[in-house]
Parts: structure tokens; C-alpha cells; sequence
């Protein structure tokens, strides 16, 4: 398969806004050659919702709109969350005290912080950074899944739909 010409991925605003303010504006992100695969022909599509930016996206809106605070979906985005930041203090790139903050931060987040982003990441910018996801770690084993564990926020836009 050729290199894609975008990769996306969909996020939550507060995981943007840690990576931007702790870990020096670079962001891990897992993503796909394609924002919605359910426009792909089925013959073609293996993605399951869970490695669909447009599903993930209209996933975290839903709970987002209807103030669910209960939602797996977002105890799913804690967690993520907190794992990379164990990543983060085992590299070296937080403090033992910024650890606490942002456990903090992640407990006390309002279901609103949970809003999606979607990345729109030019390949050609990131091609070297990317790494296809390992077969034992893709939702569905013939899924198009990559990760960029080191994505600078210069390399990616990022798009919000408005909510008021």
C-alpha cells in the first residue's frame, strides 16, 4: 500500500491541552489513513468504530452533549491519559510534581473537557515518525492503525466544531 496522503486522528481537548502545556507541545496519537471509514467501500474497510476518527468523534460528542459523566468513553480517556503520563515521568520529560498535577487536572476535568479534536496530519511532514500498529494491538487485525509517538504540534491543524 502507498503512503497516505493525510493521516487522522480524534482526541480529547483535555489530552491536547496536557500534551501542549506538559509535555512541550508534542502529542502521541494514534490515527488513520482516513477520517471516516464507513465512506470506504465495505470490500476495502477493516476499521472498526473504535479505529474511526469520525466515530470516535461522534462518539465523545454524544457523551459531551448530554453531560454524562458516567461514560465509559471518557474513564477510557482518563485512563489513556494517565498512562501517558507514566510514559512521560519514566522518560524524563515530567516531574514527580507534575505528575500530581496532572492527576489532578484528570480527576477534576468536567465532561465538556472531554470534547473532540480532530488531527489532520500531513504525512509527507510525518512520514519517519509513523509506526503501523502491531497486529496484536489493532482493533480488527487487517485495520489500517498507525501511532506517532512523537508528534510536534508544528507537524498537525486541528480541527473543534463549535458548540454554542
Amino acid at each position: 500500500m502507498s503512503a497516505p496522503l493525510i493521516l487522522y486522528s480524534t482526541n480529547t481537548w483535555l489530552a491536547y491541552m496536557i500534551a501542549e502545556r506538559f509535555y512541550v507541545d508534542v502529542h502521541h496519537v494514534w490515527c488513520a489513513p482516513f477520517f471516516d471509514s464507513d465512506l470506504i467501500p465495505s470490500f476495502q474497510n477493516a476499521n472498526p468504530p473504535s479505529s474511526n476518527p469520525s466515530k470516535i468523534c461522534r462518539e465523545l460528542f454524544e457523551v459531551v452533549s448530554s453531560g454524562d459523566r458516567h461514560s465509559k468513553k471518557i474513564r477510557d480517556n482518563k485512563a489513556g491519559i494517565l498512562r501517558g503520563v507514566e510514559e512521560m515521568k519514566g522518560a524524563g520529560i515530567i516531574t514527580k510534581h507534575e505528575v500530581k498535577e496532572i492527576t489532578k487536572i484528570v480527576e477534576r476535568a468536567e465532561t465538556f473537557d472531554f470534547r473532540p479534536l480532530v488531527y489532520v496530519i500531513p504525512y509527507h511532514l510525518v512520514g519517519k515518525r509513523v509506526e503501523e500498529v502491531s497486529v496484536e494491538r489493532r482493533a480488527h487485525p487487517l485495520a489500517l492503525e498507525y501511532v506517532i509517538k512523537q508528534l510536534p504540534r508544528k507537524y498537525f491543524d486541528v480541527i473543534e466544531w463549535k458548540w454554542r
